[in-house]
């Protein structure tokens, strides 16, 4: 009996040894599992965690952006509304420009009436010098006109230099040249004599022939040396030898031009020209 209930114990303890073993194979096993499981977790939430940073970098980059954007926005409409105050502005001093220039436009009609008939008094002016020098406007003398002029067509001093100076003044070179050649001739002691031969020499001047230019300006020079004329005769008697390609010679009169009238305004250009040449 006692060896019955020995074997009965031993019988027992070796199943509740395979039982136990087998219980710790299967918790071994299960925390293998577990582990497994958990590796697997943590590497999700390491993705997780991986992807909320780089959504975090592209919403703080998208904020970056529309805040540049919101502020380049701004700038823009902050541009926008200095043009249209520019365009108030131009439109307003536009606006106002179109009043004034209506109104100068009316005020002018009796002016511009006026200007028409000075011009017919000056056309005809023109056409007496230029039957008394012998001169027509289409280059040829007409002999008839050469032969004697009419006593009423003999014009006075101060005619003839102005009838001759306003042909410079619209570009009529020869009727002017011709009409100051005249009043040298006729009035060669007038106090405009000095004068009449300065034009002369600005036609020649204007017309590119700087030879003859520089010996007009010559003749006012020695003949006129209290004149008014004799400092720009000086100043352009020295670029008419420079554009002749002279240099010394235009450096000698430009010189002598500031050495002798320091503080006129031909001197200061002179003085610009020197700089240029040398």
């Amino acid at each position: 009996m006692r060896i019955q209930f020995i074997l009965v114990i031993c019988a027992m303890i070796g199943f509740s040894g395979c039982a136990l073993d087998r219980d710790v194979k299967q918790v071994e096993r299960r925390l293998s599992q577990l582990e497994i499981e958990n590796q697997s977790l943590q590497n999700k939430i390491q993705r997780l965690k991986t992807d909320i940073e780089s959504r975090s970098a592209s919403e703080n980059s998208l904020r970056d952006m529309y805040a540049g954007q919101g502020a380049e926005f701004q700038s823009y409409k902050e541009d926008i509304s200095r043009l249209n105050g520019r365009l108030d502005e131009t439109e307003y001093r536009l606006n106002q420009g179109i009043g004034e220039l209506t109104a100068s436009m009316k005020n002018n009609e009796s002016t511009i009436d006026h200007f028409s008939q000075t011009v017919s008094e000056n056309q005809n002016r023109i056409q007496r010098i230029e039957n008394f020098v012998g001169f027509e406007p289409g280059g040829e003398s007409s002999k008839k006109d050469q032969t004697k002029a009419p006593a009423e067509e003999k014009l006075s001093e101060d005619e003839l230099y102005k009838v001759s100076k306003q042909a410079y003044d619209r570009s009529d070179f020869e009727t002017a040249r011709q009409g100051f050649t005249k009043f040298l001739e006729l009035y060669p002691k007038s106090n405009m004599a000095d004068n009449a031969r300065f034009w002369i020499g600005e036609i020649y001047f204007t017309e590119g022939w700087y030879q003859k230019a520089i010996l007009e300006y010559q003749v006012v020079i020695e003949n006129y040396p209290k004149g008014n004329k004799i400092q720009s005769a000086y100043l352009k008697q020295g670029i008419a030898f420079h554009k002749l390609g002279e240099t010394a010679n235009a450096l000698l009169v430009l010189k002598e031009l500031i050495k002798k009238y320091p503080d006129s305004n031909e001197a200061g250009i002179a003085r610009k020209q020197v700089a240029q040449i040398e």
